[in-house]
């Protein structure tokens, strides 16, 4: 459920790099440009909004659909008065004159509010692979419930992820049918849009209790119990309380919880749980990580002396990829209660994208964090370092060894000055190159470290980790 959750919360998804600078907003622009042009989104019936995140997520996934699986997918919105099984059929055709596949592969989700319909227009050479049961399945257990929770973008990106997921196991199985013209003979499927008419039995479930002395292992089979008979109670006990706030404002699907179960049931027999060195965390894992890409990692924080499941946090901080490979948001990894789990990645580096790797060099074995520091001074000090070093000499960041729990766990990073240590009243402000080393090796293992430092003399960063 995390996996098809996330991907269907466009507004977190493929985030990796996606900065606040002007380059970056001119880019989600410019995906929003090339979509009009090419008719890729027509949203006539301003259902879609234009938020810049869900176009460019919007844009890279359909791009993603076009470039692996040669699927030309088009959404539409309107307010027309035209019957919608006509209507869609005409509008795939015209649209399909320049078509964007070479093997007739295409689709056209039509939305329509006025008429209370949606219908999928699938092409003759797709016809075999989305049958008109099939769609029909996609749209009420998929994408409506988004729609009647008024989040017609989410519910229409939902779909493309379940065209995807479909494409994906249908050229495993090589089920596509030869090239073939582009175009559609009225397969596929309409169904009731349900725009805002909210479910009262969208959020229903059995209660799922805890026992004191339930391991983390025995709650992911209790939500994997959950996911199964698809009981979509935001108020399980087995979720921690930012959790199950969480569920209360997301929409969760019945697609969203079977693809959830199966992505997680094989993972289980190659899970692991890593306890963190505070007692109150733990990660279930499946190492290593890098070969293990698809078995994503589960969180659990122990409230009320019982182990929950944490997916609030998973959720801020979890991504995944077309083929549904977890990585991290680089810039949510180390936020918040994200701290307390990165202990569970000692020893993996991450690349720009946030994907954990295990790094060719080694940490020396006799370094507790893994950091090496070069000297820096104020220039008013100038003399007075001359005079006594370990008074004015300051720590700058020269080497981290990857995979340390420097980088993992603080996320210390060359170029980092060092200008204050500790928090509160324990605060040191300007630390001398003797005070930070000090304040490092004095800090107790499962103890938050807190570390003020500029990059470039700059922008100001505080950073904080769990000591080793």
């Amino acid at each position: 459920m995390i996996r098809t959750l996330l991907i269907a919360t466009v507004f977190l998804l493929l985030s990796v790099g996606c900065g606040k600078n002007d380059s970056q907003d001119e880019n989600r622009a410019d995906a929003q440009k090339v979509m009009q042009k090419t008719k890729i989104l027509i949203d006539d019936a301003a259902l879609l909004g234009e938020d810049p995140k869900f176009m460019k997520a919007f844009y890279e996934f359909n791009r993603e659909l076009l470039r692996r699986y040669d699927i030309d997918f088009r959404v539409v919105t309107t307010l027309s008065e035209e019957g919608i099984d006509l209507q869609a059929n005409r509008l795939f055709n015209r649209l399909q004159q320049k078509s964007r596949s070479h093997s007739g592969k295409a689709l056209l989700l039509l939305i329509n509010p006025l008429q209370d319909k949606v219908r999928l227009e699938v092409s003759q050479a797709l016809e075999p692979i989305y049958t008109d049961a099939f769609v029909s399945y996609l749209e009420r257990k998929g994408m409506i419930p988004y729609f009647r929770d008024n989040k017609v973008a989410n519910g229409a990106f939902m779909m493309m992820e379940l065209i995807h997921d479909r494409a994906n196991d249908a050229q495993t199985g090589k089920e596509f049918v030869p090239p073939m013209d582009s175009r559609s003979i009225g397969g596929g499927a309409k169904s009731a849009a349900k725009i805002g008419e909210a479910d009262p039995q969208a959020k229903k479930g059995a209660p799922i209790d805890v026992g004191s002395g339930e391991s983390p292992e025995k709650v992911l089979r209790k939500y994997l119990q959950a996911l199964e008979t698809h009981n979509r109670n935001p108020d399980l006990e087995i979720y921690t309380k930012a959790t199950r706030d969480f569920f209360r404002k997301h929409t969760v699907t019945t697609i969203n919880q079977d693809n959830e179960v199966r992505f997680l049931s094989p993972c289980l027999p190659k899970q692991t749980t890593l306890y963190g060195e505070d007692g109150e965390h733990a990660v279930i894992a499946a190492l290593p990580y890098d070969k293990q890409r698809t078995c994503s990692p589960y969180f659990f924080k122990k409230e009320e002396g019982k182990w929950r499941l944490d997916i609030a946090t998973m959720a801020r901080m979890l991504r995944f990829n077309t083929q549904m490979a977890f990585h991290f948001d680089p810039r949510e990894r180390l936020r918040g209660e994200g701290i307390y789990y990165a202990y569970a990645f000692d020893g993996y580096a991450f690349d720009a994208n946030g994907y954990p790797y295990t790094p060719r060099e080694k940490m020396p074995d006799d370094a507790r964090w893994g950091f090496r520091c070069g000297t820096w001074f104020y220039p008013k000090d100038r003399e007075n370092v001359k005079r006594e070093p370990k008074k004015y000499y300051r720590c700058g960041i020269v080497k981290v060894w990857r995979g340390s729990p420097a980088e993992v766990r603080l996320g210390l990073r060359p170029g980092d000055y060092i200008y204050g240590v500790g928090q509160g009243a324990a605060r040191i402000d300007n630390a001398t190159y003797v005070q930070f080393m000090d304040y490092m090796k004095q800090v107790p293992s499962g103890a938050r470290a807190v570390v003020t430092v500029r990059v470039n003399h700059r922008e100001e960063i505080v950073r904080r980790g769990i000591a080793p």
